[in-house]
C-alpha cells in the first residue's frame, strides 16, 4: 500500500481545486467586515503551546534537512468538547437546578458523586524531510515518525474522601505528541494525566438521559491502584516510513492519530468497616464520638448530620476499624425521599452495620422496622450483612420504660438488642468489640472467597480501544438509507486510515484510492446496487459515485469497471467542489 502508485492503475479520479490544495478557501465578495468582532473565550495556555507549535515547524528547516511542507500544513487544535459533552453538561446544570428545589446543598451534590471528561492526547504529525548534506545530492527521505500522546491514568490516593475536588475541575486532558522532524527525528511522546480518586470510587460511562446509569467501567476500592483508561493516539509516519524499492522519494506522511475521549460518571461509596444507620436525631453521631476521636456535629435537632462522619476505633495498639456516621433515613428514603438516600450507596461496602434507635421516641419498634425496611429496598444484600441493633438514649426515663418491650419484640424476631447511653458512654466499647469481632468473621469469608476469584483486569478499557484501532480495513460493512441515495462505508479500521491521512499530500491521494481498492470497498458497493450520481461517505469523506464510460472500460482492465469516485465538499448547497477539511 506504501509503494509508489502510477495513476493509471488506479480505478478513482479525484479533483481538488487550487484554494483547498493550498488549504485556503475562495474569498466571498460582501460588505466589509465589522472591526470589533465578539468576544470568545480562549484558553491561553493552548493558544501559546500551537504558537510554539507552529514555530517549531518552522524551526525544522536546517542547512543539513530540506522540508517539503504544504503552506497548509499546521499543527491540529485540541479538539473541543463534543456536542454530546455540552448535552452532559446542560443535563448536569438542569439536574443542579432540580435539586436545589430539593434543598439539597451544593456541596452534599458533589461529595459523592461528579461527572468528568477525559481526553487522551493525539499523536503527532510525521513529515516529509529529505537529507540535504554536501557532497551527497541525493540523501533520501529523512522525515521523522510523530510522538504518541499522552495516556489518562485513574489512580486511587488514599488521602482523598469525597469527590469535592471535581466541583471545578471536570476536563482532563492529557498532551499532544510533537511533530516529527527532519533527521529520522521522531516527536516526544505526550504527557500523561492522572486523575487522582478517593478510595471505594465506581467508575461508569456517562449516558445521556440516564445519569448514573451508565455501564459499570471499573472500581477502584484499595490504596494505590492504578488503572490505565484512555490511550493515547499513536503518531503519524514521516516520509522515511514510506520508503520502498518502487518508491525511493516519498512525498507522504500520516497525520496523529486522534485520542480516545470520554465523559463519565464518579460515583463514591465510603470503604468504611462498620456503618452506622438509623432514623434522624438517633444519637449516631453521639455514638460515633463516643468510640471514636471524630467531632461530629451533634445538636438536638433532626438531620443535624449533612454529610458522612469517618473515625477510627482503636481497641487495641494495632487493632483498628474505619467506622461511618451516615445520615439519618426517612420512610420513603428509597425513593429519594429526605437525605439519608444521597448517602445509601455508602452502606453497600460496609462489612458490618449498626442500626441505632432513639429510644426516646413514641414507638421505637416502628422506628426499627421503618429503617430496616429502608435498607432491603434499596439493596436486598444490605439485609444480609451482619447487623447491631442498639436501644439508645437509656439515660432518659422514656427510654428506660420501652426498654423490656423492645428487647421482647425484636427477640422473638430473631435480633439481639443491645441497650446503651451514647451520651454518658455506657456500654459503648462492648458494642465496638462487638462490631470488631463481626467484622474479623466477615473479613476471614471474604477472603476465602476473593481466592477463588479471579483478579479484576482494571485496563481493560484501554484493550478495548486498542483492540478497535487494530482492526482490519477489510472489516466493514455498508449501510444505505432507505429512501435515499446515500451509502456509509462503516469500519473502525478503515474510518481509522481516512483520520490519519494527510489531504495535504498528492500522493496520499492515490494511496487512499489504492487502499479503498484493495480492501474491496468498489466490488461492496457494485454488489449492493450503487447507482451514478449516489453519495458515498467513508468515515469524514464524501464522496459522490460516478459510473464509468464504456469506451474507458474496454480499454483498460476489468477492475476499472467497478467506477470511479470524485470527491466533493460536504456542503452541498456551494457549487464548487472543494476537499473538505477535517477538523
Amino acid at each position: 500500500m506504501d509503494d509508489d502508485f502510477s495513476s493509471d492503475s488506479f480505478p478513482m479520479e479525484i479533483t481538488i481545486d487550487e484554494f483547498s490544495a493550498l488549504g485556503k478557501k475562495p474569498k466571498k465578495k460582501g460588505p466589509p467586515a465589522k472591526k470589533n468582532p465578539p468576544k470568545k473565550s480562549i484558553n491561553a495556555s493552548r493558544f501559546v503551546q500551537e504558537i510554539l507549535d507552529e514555530e517549531e515547524e518552522e524551526d525544522i528547516n536546517t542547512e543539513e534537512d530540506e522540508i517539503f511542507l504544504d503552506p497548509g500544513f499546521d499543527m491540529k487544535t485540541e479538539t473541543n468538547i463534543t456536542q454530546f459533552g455540552k448535552e452532559l453538561e446542560d443535563e448536569e446544570e438542569g439536574e443542579i437546578e432540580d435539586g436545589k428545589d430539593k434543598g439539597v446543598p451544593a456541596v452534599m451534590r458533589c461529595f459523592d458523586t461528579a461527572k468528568i471528561y477525559a481526553k487522551a492526547g493525539d499523536g503527532g504529525n510525521g513529515v516529509v524531510a529529505f537529507r540535504r548534506e554536501k557532497f551527497v545530492p541525493y540523501g533520501g527521505p529523512s522525515g521523522g515518525d510523530g510522538g504518541q500522546g499522552g495516556h489518562i491514568y485513574l489512580e486511587v490516593d488514599h488521602s482523598m474522601n469525597s469527590l469535592l475536588p471535581f466541583r471545578k475541575t471536570l476536563h482532563f486532558r492529557a498532551g499532544r505528541g510533537r511533530h516529527g522532524q527532519g533527521r529520522k527525528q521522531a516527536g516526544a511522546r505526550g504527557e500523561d494525566v492522572v486523575v487522582l480518586v478517593p478510595q471505594g470510587t465506581v467508575v461508569r460511562e456517562a449516558m445521556k438521559g440516564k445519569l448514573g446509569k451508565g455501564e459499570v467501567l471499573m472500581e477502584l476500592v484499595r490504596p494505590g491502584q492504578k488503572a490505565l483508561l484512555l490511550p493515547g493516539g499513536r503518531g503519524g509516519r514521516g516520509n522515511a516510513s514510506f520508503k520502498s524499492g518502487n518508491n525511493k522519494i516519498p512525498k507522504i506522511a500520516e497525520r496523529g492519530e486522534e485520542g480516545a475521549e470520554m465523559w463519565l460518571d464518579l460515583e463514591l461509596k465510603l470503604v468504611a468497616d462498620v456503618g452506622i444507620v438509623g432514623a434522624p436525631n438517633a444519637g449516631k453521631s453521639t455514638f460515633l464520638s463516643a468510640i471514636t476521636a471524630a467531632e461530629p456535629e451533634i445538636a438536638n435537632y433532626p438531620f443535624t448530620t449533612l454529610l458522612p462522619n469517618l473515625g477510627v476505633v482503636s481497641l487495641d495498639f494495632d487493632v483498628t476499624m474505619v467506622v461511618a456516621d451516615l445520615p439519618g433515613l426517612l420512610e420513603g428514603a428509597h425513593r429519594g425521599y429526605g437525605l439519608g438516600h444521597e448517602f445509601l450507596r455508602h452502606s453497600e461496602r460496609c462489612s458490618v452495620l449498626v442500626h441505632v434507635v432513639d429510644g426516646s421516641a413514641e414507638q421505637p419498634e416502628y422506628e426499627f422496622d421503618a429503617v430496616r425496611l429502608e435498607l432491603e429496598l434499596f439493596s436486598p444484600a444490605l439485609a444480609e450483612k451482619p447487623y447491631i441493633v442498639l436501644f439508645n438514649k437509656m439515660d432518659l426515663p422514656e427510654a428506660f420504660e420501652k426498654w423490656e418491650s423492645f428487647r421482647e419484640n425484636l427477640q422473638s424476631r430473631g435480633f439481639k438488642p443491645y441497650c446503651i447511653s451514647a451520651l454518658n458512654k455506657q456500654g459503648t466499647y462492648e458494642i465496638a468489640c462487638t462490631a470488631y469481632e463481626l467484622l474479623q468473621k466477615e473479613r476471614r469469608e471474604k477472603k476465602e472467597i476473593e481466592e477463588w476469584q479471579n483478579p479484576q483486569d482494571l485496563n481493560h478499557v484501554a484493550d478495548a480501544i486498542k483492540r478497535e484501532r487494530s482492526a482490519l480495513m477489510s472489516d466493514f460493512e455498508i449501510i444505505h438509507e432507505n429512501n435515499s441515495n446515500t451509502w456509509h462505508v462503516v469500519g473502525a479500521g478503515i474510518q481509522r486510515f481516512v483520520q490519519m491521512t494527510n489531504w495535504r499530500y498528492s500522493e496520499s491521494l492515490r494511496r487512499f484510492q489504492h487502499a479503498l481498492e484493495a480492501c474491496g470497498v468498489y466490488k461492496a458497493l457494485t454488489k449492493k446496487g450503487v447507482k451514478e450520481g449516489d453519495i458515498v461517505i467513508v468515515g469524514e469523506m464524501e464522496m459522490i459515485w460516478h459510473d464509468e464510460y464504456e469506451k474507458e472500460s474496454s480499454a483498460r482492465s476489468s477492475k476499472r469497471d467497478e467506477g470511479m469516485i470524485k470527491a466533493k465538499s460536504s456542503k452541498r448547497d456551494e457549487g464548487s467542489i472543494r476537499w473538505p477539511e477535517f477538523g
